[in-house]
């Protein structure tokens, strides 16, 4: 039995972790990305686990604040693969449930058994409140 894309999309949890295949549209293909949501909007935040430096090079450079790149260890709850991984709360993408739901549905995006606690989460929505590249309407959602 198939469901529709609308019940996909309402079944994302805050703090899921998602992998972005190399044919999907939106995000950053073959990342992984953290799932927030608002109302019915998903927002999805990039991960980098190699470059960890390289955030903190750009946050001084652009002359932003270091925590709008929080970094994460790894552990039994989150399951990233490397020791250190940021998540970029510089750049979001929006999506609304039932197209969410599609790209599921599709197989351009995988859901990952790792999840983001709630200390995380706060993290998260600090870094995109103090991140000066996301739009007012995103940051007055936290």
């Amino acid at each position: 039995m198939e469901f529709p894309n609308s019940l996909i999309g309402a079944s994302v949890r805050e703090g899921e972790e998602y992998f972005f295949s190399v044919d999907c549209p939106i995000g950053v293909r073959e990342h992984i990305h953290i799932c927030i949501k608002r109302n019915n909007k998903i927002l999805l935040f990039s991960t980098c686990s190699s470059k960890t430096d390289t955030a903190f090079r750009l946050a001084k450079l652009r002359g932003i604040d270091i925590n709008t790149f929080p970094i994460f260890t790894k552990n039994n709850t989150n399951k990233f693969t490397k020791d250190q991984t940021y998540i970029n709360c510089n750049h979001v993408t929006e999506i609304d449930e039932t197209e969410f739901g599609k790209l599921i549905q599709e197989g351009k995006i995988h859901r990952l058994d790792g999840v983001i606690d709630e200390q995380g989460l706060q993290l998260i929505a600090k870094g995109v409140k103090l991140s000066p590249d996301v739009e007012r309407k995103i940051k007055d959602l936290f």
